[in-house]
């Protein structure tokens, strides 16, 4: 039977054109658009290729350390590059914007870590990093008769677990913030629907197996890829997978300072439309949700104290914040009214380089948000914010007023 990691990989194929769709969904969301593009473990150059195809304007290389998966797919794809090396032995002269690799880093074992150094080294500030990989138990009935077949045919035991390094979600997403900004970080079980138990043989037999069959003479390696395919179909091997996906960005560094309002007001029109409700409703900053215009927004901001994060000379985000009345308290306090980071530098650390700058500068802050803003809940919280008040369904039916306060004493 043909090996040809080409024709075998269907498996991988289907799982990268899930990887695919997450590459290009997070982005088209965050409206970047890459101009360099590394694939990390290119293999066959299918998910390069469709790289490519996704955004054909970008220069686009796949790297992978097998010369002979590279020859078939350096034929096969035309408008991308293709290099041989091993990962850990990377180095450009030019940084990439995004780099993703699928179904590849749990064979770098127990030098994982120095692959998410690497990719850290290639990325410039802001670039992103998408990682797909195989999760604890990851075709672990598999494996345990992969591993049996190994001791019979050898009288050696090998674990695949020596070779392979397979995460918790736990491990997986701790590891990665070590470096990166952690967007999203989740785990997917793949089941019998994903795939059947022969697709997931021909492609085992070119990747997982050869943890065993590297170490096989050619006639140790068809009987022991026979005898697997063979006693998976007796033994009923349930076709069983967990997956893990990151999504990550490098941390982008950006000046910090004080702005004026004219500097900022273009960023306030341009996604005004994102709050909830619109901040063209609004009769002031921090004050009433309805009644007013973004023309009483804007001027409302007249008394605010603005800082602007600034990339290249460039404004890319702000935040406002004045004393405020609020219903909960028996005095104004400062409290922040308007917080926006441009869609394509967002997830960045942009945010949280506007809080920090502000909280260096003040004792205690406030801040208004709504139930369903996540990201910036989360941003909020791990800065040391703490709800302090909220107002059930007041932006509408499950969608709270939440205020949160900070202290450097403490709440």
């Amino acid at each position: 039977m043909k090996r040809s990691y080409m024709v075998n990989s269907v498996v991988q194929k289907k799982q990268a054109q899930k990887f695919l769709t997450l590459v290009k969904d997070t982005l088209s969301a965050y409206e970047y658009q890459p101009k360099r593009i590394a694939d990390l473990g290119a293999g066959d150059g299918v998910l390069t290729y469709a790289l490519k195809r996704a955004y054909p304007n970008s220069y686009v290389l796949g790297v992978d350390k097998d010369a002979k998966v590279l020859k078939e797919a350096s034929k096969q794809w035309q408008g991308v590059e293709f290099l041989c090396r091993d990962i850990l032995q990377l180095e450009f002269r030019e940084a990439f914007d995004l780099v993703v690799s699928s179904s590849v880093f749990h064979w770098l074992g127990k030098d994982w870590h120095k692959g998410v150094q690497k990719v850290w080294e290639m990325l410039e500030e802001g670039g992103w990093f998408f990682l797909h990989q195989g999760g604890r138990w990851t075709y672990y009935f598999l494996y345990d008769l992969a591993e049996r077949i190994y001791t019979e045919m050898t009288g050696e035991v090998l674990k695949h677990t020596e070779v392979l390094f397979y995460p918790t979600l736990k491990e997986f997403k701790e590891a990665l913030a070590k470096h990166f900004v952690v967007m999203s970080v989740f785990s997917n079980i793949e089941f019998q629907q994903d795939y059947s138990l022969e697709e997931l043989l021909k492609s085992f037999s070119v990747a997982g197996a050869r943890v065993f069959t590297d170490r096989l003479s050619p006639k140790q390696r068809e009987e022991f890829l026979m005898l697997l395919h063979k006693r998976a179909v007796e033994e009923e091997i349930p076709v069983f997978g967990r997956r893990l996906y990151g999504v990550m960005r490098k941390p982008l560094t950006v000046e910090v300072v004080p702005a004026r309002l004219e500097e900022v007001e273009f960023l306030i029109e341009k996604y005004e439309g994102e709050f909830v409700p619109p901040l063209s409703k609004r009769p002031s900053a921090g004050g009433g949700l309805e009644g007013g215009s973004l023309r009483e927004y804007i001027n409302s901001l007249s008394s605010a104290k603005i800082f602007a994060a600034k990339k290249d000379e460039r404004v890319i985000g702000c935040l406002c914040y004045k004393m405020q009345a609020l219903p909960f308290v028996s005095k104004p306090v400062l409290m922040v009214s308007t917080v926006i980071v441009e869609k394509p530098f967002r997830s960045a650390g942009v945010g949280r380089a506007l809080y920090q700058k502000v909280l260096s500068e003040n004792k205690e802050l406030y801040v208004r948000t709504w139930s369903t803003n996540t990201n910036h809940l989360k941003l909020l919280k791990s800065l040391g914010f703490q709800e302090v008040y909220r107002i059930e369904n007041h932006r509408g039916k499950g969608i709270d007023t939440v205020y949160l306060r900070y202290s450097h004493e403490g709440v």
